[in-house]
Parts: C-alpha cells; sequence; structure tokens
C-alpha cells in the first residue's frame, strides 16, 4: 500500500519540515521548501524587520550557503499548538565564504534559534525566526571575544548577588496539565501598553510548553510562601499537587496566596544564549496588601522586617 502524505497530521507535519529543512539548508535544494512553503509565504526575523517572500527566502539561504557550504542544521525540539509550530534549532558550519561583508575566516561557527511558524491549508504561510545574533558575530569575528572575557564570570555572578529582586511562579496550561517554574528573571517593559517579560532557561522542563502556549501567569510570591518558591525551584515532580492554585481567566494557574498575579498574553520568544525572553501584553492583574518574598545573595528575605528609609 502506498503512503500518501496528510498535511493535516501534526506528525506528517513534523516529518514535512524536518525533510524540507534538510534538503534546503543542508543540501542546497531550496525548491524543496516549494512543498512547505505557501506561495503568499512571508517570513521576519525580530521586531520590525524586513519581511522576506518565499524567493527571498530561497536567496538568503543560498548566500548563507555560500559562506558555510557544509553548513548542518539540526531541528532539536518540534512543540505544536494546533495549526502554529515552535522549532528550536542549531547549525553549524565552517565560514569559507564571504559574509555580511566579512572574509573568510576558516572559522567553526554554532548559531542556535527558533523559528515560529503558521500552517494554513497544509502549508507555512508565514514564519517569525529568533537567534542569539551575537553568538554568530563573535564567532565570526565582529564582536572580539576580548570584550568576553574581560570579565570573569565570578565577578559577575557576584554583582548579580547584590541585586534584591522579588519571587515569581511562572506558570501555564499545558493541554490541562498545569507547567511552571520559579523565575526571579522578571521585568515589566511598559505601562502603556502594559508589557512584560520573563526569562526561562531552555533546560527548563516548562520551557517547551512556554513555546505551545498562548498565555503565562506571573504569581508574584509572599513572604510567607518560602515553601512554594522552594518547590518549583526544584526539577521533576509534581509541582502542583500539594500547592493550592486556581486557573486564571485565561486559563494560567495562578498560586493562592500570592501578593500579585498576572496573565499575560505571550508576543515575542526571543533567544539568548541558553535562556529564552519571553515578552508580552498583560491581559489580567491583582494585587493585595501583603509584603513580597524577596531574594538576594542567595537567600529569601521577609521585607515586611525591614524599616524603610527616609527620603
Amino acid at each position: 500500500m502506498t503512503h500518501t502524505l496528510d498535511r493535516t497530521a501534526p506528525a506528517d507535519r513534523t516529518a514535512l519540515i524536518r525533510s524540507a529543512w534538510r534538503s534546503a539548508w543542508d543540501l542546497g535544494d531550496v525548491g524543496a521548501l516549494d512543498e512547505l512553503l505557501s506561495p503568499a509565504y512571508v517570513r521576519r526575523r525580530g521586531p520590525g524587520a524586513r519581511v522576506q517572500d518565499r524567493d527571498q527566502f530561497k536567496e538568503s539561504i543560498r548566500a548563507v550557503r555560500e559562506a558555510f557550504p557544509d553548513l548542518r542544521t539540526e531541528i532539536e525540539d518540534v512543540v505544536v499548538d494546533g495549526d502554529r509550530y515552535a522549532i528550536r534549532w542549531r547549525s553549524t558550519g565552517r565560514h569559507t565564504g564571504t559574509f555580511l561583508g566579512v572574509p573568510p575566516t576558516d572559522r567553526s561557527v554554532e548559531v542556535s534559534g527558533a523559528t515560529f511558524a503558521r500552517f494554513e491549508d497544509g502549508a507555512v504561510a508565514e514564519e517569525w525566526v529568533t537567534f542569539d545574533s551575537r553568538q554568530l558575530l563573535e564567532a565570526l569575528g565582529i564582536v572580539t571575544t576580548l570584550q568576553r572575557a574581560a570579565v570573569d564570570p565570578d565577578l559577575v555572578r557576584g554583582v548579580h548577588r547584590k541585586f534584591i529582586t522579588g519571587v515569581t511562579v511562572v506558570t501555564t496550561d499545558d493541554a490541562g496539565t498545569p507547567k511552571g517554574l520559579a523565575v526571579n528573571a522578571f521585568s515589566s517593559i511598559s505601562l502603556d501598553p502594559p508589557t512584560v517579560l520573563v526569562c526561562v532557561q531552555h533546560s527548563s522542563s516548562t520551557h517547551p510548553a512556554l513555546h505551545r502556549a498562548s498565555h503565562l501567569g506571573i504569581s508574584i510570591l509572599a513572604a510567607d510562601q518560602l515553601d512554594v518558591a522552594k518547590t518549583f525551584a526544584t526539577k521533576g515532580g509534581d509541582k502542583f499537587a500539594a500547592i493550592s492554585w486556581t486557573p486564571g481567566r485565561f486559563g494560567a494557574p495562578l498560586i493562592d496566596g500570592a501578593c500579585a498575579q498576572l496573565e499575560v498574553e505571550i508576543g515575542e520568544r526571543l533567544e539568548a544564549g541558553t535562556h529564552t525572553v519571553f515578552t508580552g501584553r498583560v491581559v489580567s492583574a491583582r494585587h493585595d496588601d501583603l509584603a513580597p518574598l524577596v531574594y538576594s545573595g542567595g537567600g529569601f528575605f521577609d521585607i515586611s522586617r525591614t524599616a524603610p528609609l527616609p527620603w
């Protein structure tokens, strides 16, 4: 019996993506993309970046392969949410041709990133790609590695230990299963419109679920929730089993007893070294008159026991 590809099936779409990417990026057969990409395909790289159509995307692949003829791209992970896909990838190659105006250096280059695709009628209609551009520039010698080596990582770690942060639990609903982790890399970006960001390490078990999700929850823990912080700072196990939580208006699990809660509609997912930066628009918010749990120098503190300074 002959098997016919059903491009509406997630498994077949994933197989199609892997096959077309390998043919185009590794073998230079950019025509293989015609089976994957719709005629009206558009590609974006980062906010405000110039949009590419299908032919322009093919030309950019040819340019990359001229500079890195031994290019190999590994798809590390594919996550599926209906007609949307998130793909984490890693590319390696030796720089033997001019690239970005840089003459051949014969250096081995490795770049990792993520691509987000929207399928329409069985073909990719739109893609957004993000990767750590500094990683590429350093590998090409455009940004000197001396700048990176000039500061001892342990010294920088010591600086970070002087910075006081709150403690949050970042959560999402993963097809009916709550997922979450403790995060102190949380920040407001803007109040108009209300926009925030969180940074999540690639190795976190919650990371793939956040790539699939449309919304995430942020619970800012209260001073009496040290046990919650410890639970979500550990790896493995059902972190929600002994924790009281409630689904938010948009489905994200929110930790009961937290001094503040947000639900965020995820916007951009930006690759930055070992982490992904998730930005998004706040769609629900609440807070109570409770002291927050704070973190500094590797320890947790109850801010209600400190005295405010006069100013």
